[in-house]
């Protein structure tokens, strides 16, 4: 992994050319994979051609401290990778919500307080009993919605240092995005700028780094929703039915691969009053999506009484987020082979023999291309490992989508499939830098 920083491509305009990369949801493992691929970009040459880096939930949690600690436009490899040990270790062997004593702290007091209701009622009689448990409910619901708040204060406490949005670096924006839910739209924090489609552009204001994370990791059930005026961040061209404020959860609620944000650049610039310069359109995107498709799931506990009720909701959910990520997919495929965008799926379940099979064509048979000599380049390159790679597919692929910690081999496996996948789908389709392709021994020390 060579230590590389590529000068600044042109275009005739003169203007550097840019590169947009979305980070998906999907807790630690998202974090993990979404890191490995900017790895791998850096190491390319390409963190000096991003222009925007966006991210939902898990991925938001790498987007923040990339934008906080590194500018991708001038980092090189060995530097980035100094500066997101802490992040990796964090994620994986450290913990980021379950590392602080106050999680754990405020569990505890929730237990308490019912076990100190419990223990009262016990002497009482007639109606006293209902009032202890009424007076113990309505304390422990009301701590209950202070669950994201815990968890904004430990992303705060690992990752952020209580650091604002504002001080994030500039030199490519770091999108962290949430879903509102009284529009049912996406809202956009970054260190130069808050953005919703009602509101239309406004400032960052006071708004924390860890706070914007949360929001955006806000998954519905886990943690209570987030709220904010939008008073604070003066937003330039609201339109006449805007909101006051926001009610903010997960951004994978509306769009679970972060790819609204550049895939509709292009109208929101042209829209209403931008930040100066103005967010850069992409000419390239890289998608990286740590969630896969659901796949066949039992559910037979669906039949218990009320706990089944309960599981239905959550599956629901799970469908809802799988089938809106599954047209995106679909969608984000037709624009690629169009070059509306250029870009590429970097894809959690595959295999990085998945696409040069694909596009593999005998030495000198019609079809053989550019894109099929790259192709036979990267299967020659990647030797006799193709069921080792099947496997780490499947075992990433099922990582659970939580906030605990990973086994140190298991995130050095998410790591380097991740290193891997984006460098062979983007030499195959872009004519990115192939490079060597690394041992798993490479990302070992990242996060232990």
């Amino acid at each position: 992994m060579a230590d590389t920083n590529a000068e600044v491509l042109t275009t005739e305009a003169g203007s550097r050319a840019h590169v947009a990369v979305a980070l998906s949801g999907g807790g630690h493992r998202a974090s993990l994979f979404g890191l490995g691929a900017l790895l791998y970009l850096v190491d390319a040459g390409k963190g000096a051609q991003m222009s925007s880096v966006s991210s939902i939930s898990g991925g938001s949690l790498t987007n923040g401290y990339v934008g906080l600690k590194i500018d991708l436009t001038t980092a090189t490899a060995q530097s980035f990778r100094d500066d997101v040990r802490p992040l990796a270790k964090a994620v994986s062997t450290g913990g980021t919500v379950w590392a602080r004593p106050l999680t754990y702290l405020y569990l505890l007091s929730m237990v308490a307080i019912l076990g100190v209701a419990s223990w009262s009622c016990v002497p009482l009689s007639g109606a006293w009993p209902l009032l202890v448990w009424a007076i113990a409910l309505v304390i422990v619901g009301w701590l209950a919605q202070k669950r994201s708040w815990i968890a904004g204060r430990a992303f705060d406490a690992v990752l952020f240092q209580r650091a604002k949005l504002s001080a994030m670096h500039t030199a490519v924006d770091h999108v962290i995005t949430a879903c509102d839910l009284q529009t049912a739209e996406q809202v956009y924090f970054s260190g130069r700028f808050v953005h919703s489609y009602r509101l239309g552009w406004g400032e960052p204001a006071d708004v924390r780094l860890g706070w914007a994370a949360q929001a955006s990791a806000c998954l519905p059930g886990a943690f209570s929703p987030v709220h904010r005026s939008a008073a604070p961040h003066h937003f330039r061209d609201p339109r006449p039915e805007a909101p006051t404020g926001f009610i903010l959860v997960d951004g994978g609620v509306y769009d679970n691969m972060g790819t609204e944000w550049p895939m509709r650049l292009a109208r929101r610039v042209g829209e209403g009053t931008p930040p100066t310069p103005a967010p850069v359109v992409p000419d390239e995107l890289i998608v990286v999506n740590a969630s896969a498709g659901q796949g066949v799931t039992k559910r037979a506990r669906l039949r218990v009484p009320i706990i089944g009720e309960l599981l239905a909701l959550l599956a629901d959910k799970d469908v809802l987020y799988d089938q809106t990520t599954a047209v995106r997919r679909r969608l984000l495929d037709e624009l690629f082979r169009d070059h509306n965008p250029a870009g590429t799926l970097v894809q959690i379940d595959r295999s990085p023999f998945a696409m040069p099979k694909l596009f593999a064509r005998p030495a000198g048979s019609p079809g053989d291309d550019a894109r099929s000599q790259r192709a036979r380049r990267l299967i020659e390159a990647l030797g006799n490992t193709e069921t080792e790679w099947a496997a780490d597919a499947e075992a990433n692929r099922k990582v659970g989508t939580t906030l605990s910690k990973i086994p140190a081999d298991r995130a050095a496996r998410l790591l380097r499939h991740a290193y891997v996948l984006t460098m062979v789908n983007a030499h195959l389709l872009l004519d990115y830098p192939l490079l060597a392709i690394p041992d798993v021994d490479a990302f070992l020390p990242l996060v232990k």
